[in-house]
């Protein structure tokens, strides 16, 4: 169930960071040739970088693996929720972690650009590595995201369902231009932190633990069967 909100959330940062990556997307240096090998070099970019998701939400994963051993799981899918629905909805109580964010997304850009000159497929591979290490609210959200899997595997596989439902909006962006990005934040953006809000919202049930299956299960419970005597 968890992989769900990995998915919606990524489409809902898809839908609102399409102004900040839409730029790098259409920048992809995937050279002249026909459309199916343009296909294979943005394959390559976004493969990169859905690895670079992908090995964050290991670390992470990794990190909240040790904190449900502590036996804090239920508390920590409701603080994660709770601080979703925070980040989305009162952003300036995270407006202090605006200069070291900037210096961090220097270095990144930086890196990117003397590599987004050559469609070489260790450079595509390498330029989308890159940009998943991107500063981005939305990583920050779908990070928690995987914390609260615990399970380094889950947790990889979260990050990386979030990366894959990210992509079909900024693929679009590239082969359709600045038109679709235009279009997107008209008609699409404001969806994006009520998605997100949904998502929070599973997150903080999880933690609530009320028995319902899937949604909200009892943490840290064990079921007891006896056997009858004949």
């Amino acid at each position: 169930m968890i992989f769900l909100p990995a998915l919606g959330l990524g489409f809902a940062g898809s839908l609102h960071c399409v102004g900040m990556c839409g730029p790098i997307a259409m920048a992809i240096p995937v050279g002249s040739g026909s459309s199916v090998s343009q296909f294979g070099n943005y394959f390559l970019y976004h493969f990169g970088r859905i690895s670079s998701y992908a090995l964050l939400g290991f670390l992470f994963g990794t990190m909240g693996y040790g904190l449900n051993l502590a036996g804090i799981q239920q508390g920590l899918s409701l603080a994660v929720g709770l601080f979703m629905v925070a980040f989305i909805w009162l952003p300036k109580l995270f407006n202090g972690m605006g200069g070291g964010v900037t210096r961090l997304q220097s270095k990144v850009t930086g890196f990117m650009a003397k590599r987004i000159k050559t469609n070489r497929p260790g450079a595509l591979l390498g330029l989308g590595f890159f940009n998943g290490l991107l500063p981005c609210g939305f990583v920050y959200l779908a990070l928690a995201g995987a914390l609260v899997s615990y399970d380094p595997i889950e947790g990889a596989a979260f990050m990386a369902l979030f990366g894959l439902g990210t992509t079909p909006a900024l693929l679009a962006v590239a082969f359709s231009g600045r038109k679709f990005g235009s279009l997107f934040k008209a008609r699409f953006r404001k969806l994006a932190p009520v998605l997100a809000t949904v998502v929070a919202l599973l997150f903080i049930l999880r933690g609530l633990g009320l028995g319902i299956p899937y949604v909200s299960p009892e943490l840290g419970t064990t079921v007891q069967t006896t056997n009858a005597c004949q």
